[in-house]
């Protein structure tokens, strides 16, 4: 999992800033890209995009491959 500086470039799919952004094989297990339990990482990011282009790395993924990027809008269930 990566931290991102809000100044850089937004998330490709929504336009706003994301806090963090992970890439995603088909194949990948929970515990091979977060670590801890589902319901902890997914109460902390209420909204998650995914999308086929890295916009650190500055090009698109394989096909199978995803980059999802998490913003931190407070907490899931507080929408």
């Amino acid at each position: 999992m990566h931290s991102h500086d809000p100044e850089d470039t937004p998330c490709p799919v929504c336009g706003k800033a994301y806090d963090q952004r992970v890439v995603v094989a088909r194949g990948d297990r929970w515990a091979d890209v977060f670590g801890g339990p589902p319901f902890s990482f997914i109460t902390k990011y209420a909204r998650r995009c995914a999308s086929r282009y890295d916009v650190e790395e500055e090009r698109a993924r394989g096909e199978s491959e995803r980059v999802v990027y998490f913003h931190d809008d407070g907490p899931a269930g507080g929408r």
